[in-house]
């Protein structure tokens, strides 16, 4: 199997997820594969001290100079040599016995794409609601392993190559810098009769930089989820203008629902307001998708983002 870890600018935690997987438990033979999405190899140092880390296991460090996070994935699926490929971002890091997991619920429940539960780490020091940044960067699903409906994002991923990657690019470079490129791919595996399962055992940490546990983030990111649902239908191949405006329609109603709700529960100060605001930014980001209103977290908008807190 192949285990993919693509990286931007993270060197720590690029260091800290291979290490977690060079440390995992009763895993099958597998190769590591990370690719630096920075034109510069900010990751470099850190992926030769790691090709030593590796020993016995294969290593290979990568760079995808073109920023964008459907490129650096469509890179190290390139140099994937694996039957099934597993995807951890370089924010998480895996427990030691994560693959071993995963493997377990792909052989029982036979699909082609498993994913497993995320525990987020927040910053010591956070104090916005709690609770819910807890949840908004976790995932979680009650019950045991088995065949689910709904795919989750890559990050905690375990695939079937052959019936997932059925062409040189699965992720589409048009969610290089929103994301939401896997949602792209998964609704392409279901249109060709794919499977998701879930692993209820395959956990992994993520861990939340300060930047991140802020209201700001919150509201970029919730509109930013809000695009890639209404966008999956229009940067597919086979677009779908129908659901499309469906979509548009739908975040009308969601965010003029929730907007009187917000307003109520900040007045009361209640502890559902950052789940009501996020749910409310989620609508708006169906509506406005496109153009000037896209939000970008990834590929160039990452690359400028940078370039301004270094001058600031």
């Amino acid at each position: 199997m192949s285990v993919i870890i693509p990286t931007f600018h993270r060197p720590d935690g690029a260091l800290a997820a291979v290490r977690s997987i060079l440390s995992q438990e009763g895993a099958p033979s597998l190769e590591l594969i990370l690719v630096d999405n920075d034109a510069n190899q900010s990751c470099k140092p850190i992926a030769d001290q790691l090709a030593l880390e590796a020993g016995q296991t294969p290593f290979t460090y990568a760079v995808e100079p073109a920023a964008g996070v459907a490129n650096a994935r469509n890179k190290a699926v390139s140099l994937a040599r694996g039957t099934f490929v597993a995807f951890l971002d370089d924010d998480e890091v895996a427990k030691p016995n994560w693959l071993a997991n995963l493997v377990r619920a792909q052989e029982e429940t036979g699909a082609d794409v498993v994913f497993g539960p995320i525990e987020a780490r927040l910053p010591a020091k956070h104090n916005v609601p709690h609770a819910y940044f807890q949840n908004f960067f976790s995932r979680g699903l009650d019950g045991p392993t088995r065949l689910i409906d709904i795919p989750y994002g890559c990050g905690n991923c375990f695939l079937r190559r052959a019936t997932v990657f059925t062409k040189a690019e699965p992720f589409n470079p048009a969610a290089n810098e929103t994301g939401g490129e896997d949602d792209i791919l998964w609704r392409e595996v279901v249109a060709r009769g794919g499977t998701f399962g879930w692993a209820h055992d395959a956990w992994v940490y993520e861990d939340v930089p300060p930047s991140r546990a802020t209201w700001a983030y919150l509201t970029k990111r919730a509109f930013a989820f809000g695009h890639n649902t209404t966008g999956q239908w229009y940067n597919r191949a086979d677009k779908d203008y129908v659901r499309m405006v469906i979509s548009m329609f739908k975040g009308v109603a969601q965010a003029l629902a929730l907007a009187p709700l917000v307003v109520l529960l900040w007045i009361v100060r209640h502890e559902r307001l950052a789940w009501a605001y996020d749910k409310m930014w989620r609508g708006l980001g169906k509506v406005f998708w496109f153009g000037p209103f896209r939000v970008g977290f990834y590929g160039a908008a990452a690359q400028k983002k940078q370039l301004a807190d270094q001058k600031a």
